[in-house]
């Protein structure tokens, strides 16, 4: 038995198993991340990440629940760990829980974020303080990003910086940094999300006239180059779409470019409805035809 448990712990895939029942995740670098579900949230604090045994674990950030593909199973499925064994093993599962209402922990309490008292460099090596990591060994960590991308609030100041840093692997970590102040007066960068409502990238270079909206700050660049065409995307991908600040495009004649798969369809429908309730005139981009 103690054995079988330990196979199952190192050998069944965690984010396998938590897509397969019905969480959504989106890769992040090395880990994955979705909205926890063991509570109720709409921003994403739920964490898979590979320990240093290599056992992949799951932490949520809001609610504080943790542990192995077990102990996910377990919970979501309200069930104790011979009963995880067997639906790992293929037996039948029932619903999963609902997820509790609860007063989710801030990571982020007692951290001021501050303007930036440096810039970042792309290809040049920075410390970064990661607060869902306190008091770990990843407490600290170096990040060189590949490319950076500033973000300006609307009056011309810069409030922070994605990072990109792509895999091996094809993926690619984007982190949203802040400089900030910790607890114990030690200033910084950090991750941090941007305070809401967030602003547009491409918010410094907005003229008069029409936008078109893409989603992701590289695609953003490389059209906005390419055109001379006012050009503009938001931080934090599908799940930041309604903590965009899209204040500036009211009254505008938008055109959404999507991107060529399922979820980016699916994501331009969203950001339409949001442009369309703003008074916005909205025309969405056709796949070609293959």
């Amino acid at each position: 038995m103690a054995s079988d448990v330990e196979r199952l712990r190192r050998d069944v895939s965690l984010p396998a198993t938590v897509e397969s029942f019905g969480v959504k995740l989106e890769n992040d670098g090395d880990e994955w991340v979705a909205c926890c579900p063991f509570h109720a949230e709409d921003t994403p604090s739920f964490t898979i990440f590979k320990g240093k045994d290599h056992v992949q674990r799951f932490q949520c950030f809001g609610c504080g629940e943790r542990g192995d593909v077990l102990d996910f199973v377990q919970g979501i499925k309200g069930v104790d760990l011979k009963e995880a064994i067997s639906i790992l093993g293929g037996g039948k599962a029932g619903p999963n829980i609902e997820p509790r209402k609860v007063e989710a922990r801030d990571v982020y309490a007692g951290i001021t974020p501050l303007d930036p008292a440096r810039t970042i460099i792309a290809g040049n090596k920075v410390t970064l303080y990661n607060p869902k990591r306190a008091g770990t060994e990843r407490e600290w960590g170096s990040f060189t990003p590949s490319m950076m991308f500033p973000y300006y609030r609307a009056t011309g100041t810069l409030l922070g910086y994605v990072l990109r840093h792509d895999l091996p692997d094809g993926g690619k970590e984007t982190p949203m940094v802040m400089w900030v102040r910790l607890p114990n007066g030690k200033e910084c960068w950090s991750r941090f999300p941007f305070p809401r409502p967030r602003p547009l990238y491409g918010l410094d270079g907005l003229r008069d006239g029409q936008v078109i909206v893409v989603e992701g700050e590289k695609c953003r660049d490389k059209l906005a180059s390419a055109s001379g065409r006012n050009v503009v995307s938001w931080p934090g991908g599908t799940y930041g779409l309604n903590h965009a600040d899209w204040s500036p495009l009211v009254g505008r004649s938008v055109v959404i470019w999507p991107d060529d798969d399922v979820p980016g369809l699916r994501t331009a429908v969203e950001i339409a409805a949001l442009l369309t309730k703003i008074g916005c005139s909205v025309k969405m981009m056709q796949r070609a035809a293959k």
